[in-house]
């Protein structure tokens, strides 16, 4: 499997995992069917608003790598190099959500900013890949995913 089917591929399955995580999370929102967890009582307090930004990237950074994924194997870099950046973004796709929702539960996570990690992968693959772009940048996406 090429590097940006793997992208692509991963990314729809992680969106789904995002999709779910926002069904989940309605059944307590505004008015609730099952009872508000205690940390997650105060609609305005800190957990709450992380796992919020926990759901908003399970389903953003998914789509970053169906929209990428598209471009990846036409980009003029080194296959090790490509093959780093799309395993960066799949990391971060995965790592980012988890790892807010770790900090939403646990305060300690959130001292040891346990989300930055992760956060730095993702933008690293993003960045690798903005560079070659900079180099020679392919006229149309690939069009062989499979």
């Amino acid at each position: 499997m090429s590097a940006g089917a793997r992208n692509v591929r991963g990314g729809l399955i992680i969106l789904s995992a995002g999709l779910l995580m926002g069904i989940a999370m309605s059944l307590y929102a505004f008015v609730p069917m099952v009872e508000v967890p205690a940390a997650l009582d105060r609609y305005d307090d800190l957990p709450r608003r992380l796992l919020r930004l926990a759901h908003i990237s399970a389903i953003m950074l998914p789509l970053i790598n169906i929209v990428l994924g598209g471009w990846i194997d036409r980009l003029p870099m080194p296959a090790r190099r490509r093959n780093a950046a799309s395993w960066a973004l799949l990391v971060g796709a995965v790592g980012v959500p988890l790892a807010l929702t770790a900090e939403a539960l646990f305060p300690l996570a959130r001292t040891v900013h346990l989300s930055g990690g992760p956060v730095a992968v993702f933008c690293a693959g993003v960045f690798a890949l903005s560079a070659a772009a900079w180099r020679d940048f392919p006229t149309t996406p690939s069009r062989e995913i499979s």
